[in-house]
């Protein structure tokens, strides 16, 4: 009985070892977005200092016919700390969509606009719904941890729907220290 039982034993722990293994094998099981979500795409060093910093200025990303503007209030902003985010969105080129008929450098409607933040290593989930301020602005506020590994480095994403179609723009940004 003994046997029977050890051996039943080692096999149900090889199984678990094997499942294991599987699993950190195969990222989209493991490390992968859960339903509904779509995983960050990974930014490379190059890519990186290619983002617009938003750290001490606004930053710009034009996304087809329209440019989505992002300013942080106060510029460094601070890890800890509350800090405002506001997002617009101005025509580059006339548009002719039924909903934002726009000349170039017109402000147009940002809706159902959010942000979200990441580092290249996870920091849980940092993701704002921007609501309509004045100006047109649409804004956020914002509390981002410092990481413990002493990184700065954050990544922004905006979503929204401007003129009709979906707009997607990333930024960057260094966190100052607390106090």
């Amino acid at each position: 009985m003994k046997f029977g039982s050890t051996l039943l034993g080692l096999l149900v722990l090889a199984l678990v070892v094997a499942g294991m293994f599987w699993v950190r094998s195969h990222p989209s099981v493991s490390g992968g977005a859960s339903a509904g979500q779509t995983a960050p795409a990974p930014v490379s060093a190059a890519a990186d200092e290619a983002l617009p910093d938003v750290t001490l200025a606004d930053g710009s990303v034009d996304a087809g016919d329209v440019r989505i503007t992002l300013s942080l209030s106060p510029q460094a902003p601070v890890s800890l700390a509350k800090f405002r985010v506001r997002v617009s969105a101005f025509a580059l080129a006339p548009t002719a969509s039924a909903s934002a008929k726009a000349t170039a450098g017109n402000r147009l409607p940002f809706e159902g606009g959010r942000i979200s933040f990441e580092m290249t290593m996870p920091m849980g989930d940092h993701r704002y719904s921007l609501i309509p301020a004045d100006e047109g602005w649409q804004t956020a506020e914002v509390v981002l941890p410092l990481c413990p590994s002493g990184k700065r480095r954050w990544f922004a994403t905006v979503e929204g729907t401007v003129a009709g179609r979906p707009r997607t723009a990333r930024f960057r940004l260094d966190l100052e220290p607390p106090g």
